[in-house]
């Protein structure tokens, strides 16, 4: 990240981190860890939209505050993760991440907002948000 993020911020990334950490997913854990936030440390297995909602917030904070490249490295993170797991879960879950990586790479807020609205009904409060993912 190229600023560190406001007190505000500190816990979701932190929880962000925490997940992805206990995901395996260890460069984006150290790129979250260079701002010098540590992941949350007691998280629980992860669940498919604990790890959506956390990483859409986060990527939203940035871009609303202009914070453009850690909103795209996020993002980047995100698309990576569920284009990898596509076919566990779905591949439209892949595709709207994608989508929102790709507006966030853009600096286009409308797409970004679009593609949020997409991925927040996708991981609602149905069971596959809350089925706790296998690697």
């Amino acid at each position: 990240m190229t600023a560190e993020p406001s007190v505000e911020t500190t816990d979701a990334v932190a929880r962000l981190a925490g997940l992805v950490e206990s995901l395996g997913e260890f460069e984006w854990r150290d790129y979250v860890r260079a701002a010098g936030i540590n992941p949350h440390p007691d998280f629980g297995s992860p669940t498919w939209g604990n790890l959506a909602r956390t990483g859409l917030d986060v990527v939203e904070y940035y871009a609303a505050r202009d914070e453009w490249v850690c909103a795209r490295d996020h993002a980047a993170f995100l698309a990576d993760y569920f284009m990898r797991t596509r076919k566990q879960l779905h591949g439209v879950a892949g595709v709207a991440f994608e989508g929102l990586s790709l507006a966030a790479r853009a600096h286009d807020t409308d797409e970004l907002e679009d593609h949020a609205d997409l991925i927040r009904e996708l991981f609602g409060d149905d069971q596959a948000a809350l089925e706790t993912m296998t690697q």
